[in-house]
């Protein structure tokens, strides 16, 4: 190939490079992965909570550890899966080894397939570069399609026309410091540890009472391989390893009681077999904890702030101490 070809090739790469990472920093949008990988990356805790945005709506760390005495923050996060879970619990031990993780455990995860678009990347393009950063990369992203890892704004195209404000925003000190109040709106708040406060109105519209339920038959063996691994990881670390499954409004617990008994059954033998504490608010009397649905923002399970500090209050005194896992 001539000389002139090859300048121009690597100059059209060159340009090609750029471009792409100009329009992914203008318009990939600033959301909480970013403050949570930053969050266990530089702090130290005695607990950890991982999991769903169930337990993103549900647990105020600041409010457990007025109960139990210890330090936590919660790394729940939408569409974070068991893998996601297991290669953010990695990432904290690079830095700082914590005493106990929490898993949230939403069911229907389990038999759900993490759809392949950049909401299944989202949590690992901010990790910083290391090894566990390299099997994440090899255990999940590899394999999913090219434009998720080399051209996610390509998902945000939609987000064009605001390229020039979340440039500015993306340039601004509270991004640089990784500050939790770009995140913010008027209906809800994210806390400094990970709990996202969000207010409701109890007679607002809480959609449809059709929710995706767990299938035991439909339960993917990616679910159950890193569950495992996340167990034997925290036991060869000496990590404490406890299990919760958040309350979902009694009326959904009604409405499908089947599923859900089933369900129960099914990860309390799991439990039972690998000897995990394992605590399913579906079936804990709460002492006084209001259920109902207006407490809630939908029928799925996820709690407006209030509600979600009233549980956080109850669950703090289930980890108060080891003592409490024998009750």
């Amino acid at each position: 190939m001539p000389r002139y070809k090859v300048i121009k090739t690597l100059g059209f790469i060159v340009v090609c490079c750029v471009l792409t990472g100009l329009l992914n920093f203008g318009l990939l949008q600033y959301n909480i992965a970013r403050v949570n990988v930053h969050r266990i990356t530089t702090k130290k805790y005695d607990d950890i909570f991982v999991g769903t945005s169930h337990g993103l709506s549900a647990i105020n760390p600041e409010i457990v550890d007025q109960v139990t005495g210890r330090k936590s923050t919660n790394i729940c996060m939408p569409d974070e899966h068991i893998i996601d879970s297991y290669f953010l619990v990695k990432e904290a031990c690079r830095f700082h080894k914590p005493k106990r993780i929490i898993y949230e455990l939403d069911p229907s995860y389990w038999s759900t397939k993490q759809n392949d678009g950049v909401n299944s990347v989202y949590i690992y393009k901010e990790f910083p570069f290391s090894k566990v950063k390299m099997e994440y990369f090899n255990q999940k992203i590899k394999n999913m399609d090219a434009r998720v890892t080399l051209v996610p704004w390509f998902y945000y195209r939609n987000k064009i026309p605001q390229f020039f404000n979340t440039l500015r925003m993306k340039l601004s000190e509270p991004y640089k410091n990784y500050d939790v109040e770009p995140l913010n709106s008027g209906a809800q708040q994210y806390t400094k540890e990970g709990y996202m406060y969000q207010v409701t109105e109890p007679n607002a519209e809480k959609g449809s009472p059709n929710i995706i339920l767990w299938n035991r038959d439909k339960i993917l063996e990616v679910e159950k391989k890193y569950f495992l691994k996340l167990v034997n990881f925290c036991k060869g670390k000496g990590i404490e390893f406890v299990v919760i499954t958040t309350p979902v409004p009694q009326e959904t617990l009604e409405l499908h009681s089947q599923t859900f008994e089933k369900a129960h059954e099914y990860y309390k033998k799991m439990m039972e077999k690998h000897r995990i504490p394992f605590y399913d608010f579906n079936f804990i009397n709460l002492n006084g904890f209001n259920r109902s649905i207006k407490g809630y923002l939908d029928y799925e399970g996820h709690m407006s702030g209030k509600l979600g500090n009233e549980f956080s209050k109850r669950l703090g005194g289930f980890l108060q101490s080891e003592g409490a896992f024998d009750r």
